[in-house]
């Protein structure tokens, strides 16, 4: 079997929610698939929220877990939020940790922060829609996807290049000011010089250079906007040759 990323000292691998269903008919043979890389049933289920880690509150994250563990209860759960503070535990690095349907920027930014950590020894993400943003940040970083047998082909890495300088402006916020104009003015030069203005291959890319979900959504709203065509008002922060600036420092 194909092996994962290794993200620090992490290795990662994920599974979207309807390729291992597959309309009913490959839970089991997904779950053993998934139990097999991880080694060994999982030690830690993280949730959204684990008060509802129960028949009566989120049923599609528990019968999940229990296609992997049937005998998993609460008492093996945890908040997807409560990750960064395995961080700190000595012990992290033997846990293999299953994370269901993370979601929300909270959520995803605790997972985030523990897989770059490289506290952990494997972690495996169940995702409940092709489309959501995790899913992105995931082939971004590099991670196996079980299903497929194989990651995503890295980005491009002049992309990664220009994403990491949006990066660098994230302590002044991506939304306005400084930070607008960078993502701005990259998107700008990237899409003249023939670069699509995709908003997957531009968070990828994001991700890919260490960037947070705080911040992506800016950067998939100027995309969108800038696809509709909204003409943004901002500083000019680069040369207008900037794409081959960065594509020579690439080659030196």
């Amino acid at each position: 079997m194909a092996d994962a990323t290794l993200c620090g000292m992490t290795e990662l691998a994920y599974m979207v929610r309807e390729d291992w269903a597959q309309h009913g008919t490959a839970m089991r043979s997904s779950s053993a698939r998934i139990r097999e890389w991880l080694g060994r049933e999982p030690n830690v289920f993280a949730v959204t929220d684990v008060n509802k880690f129960n028949e009566r509150g989120r049923d599609a994250d528990l019968a999940f877990a229990r296609y992997l563990s049937p005998g998993v209860d609460r008492s093996r759960a945890c908040n997807l939020a409560e990750l960064r503070d395995l961080r700190r535990d000595r012990q992290a690095g033997r846990l293999a940790v299953v994370a269901i349907h993370p979601y929300g920027q909270r959520d995803c930014d605790a997972l985030r922060d523990v897989v770059e950590s490289g506290a952990l020894d494997r972690v495996f993400v169940i995702i409940w829609s092709p489309r959501d943003v995790v899913r992105t940040w995931l082939d971004g970083i590099g991670a196996l996807d079980l299903h497929a047998g194989a990651a995503r082909p890295a980005c491009d890495p002049l992309l990664v290049r220009a994403a990491a300088m949006m990066v660098n402006e994230e302590y002044n916020g991506l939304s306005s000011g400084r930070g607008k104009a960078s993502v701005v003015n990259l998107l700008r030069a990237f899409t003249r010089a023939g670069y699509p203005l995709d908003e997957n291959l531009w968070l990828r890319a994001y991700f890919a250079a260490g960037g947070s979900f705080r911040h992506a959504e800016s950067i998939s709203k100027f995309v969108r906007e800038m696809r509709s065509g909204v003409k943004h008002r901002t500083q000019e922060r680069y040369r207008d040759d900037i794409v081959a600036i960065l594509r020579k420092d690439l080659t030196v």
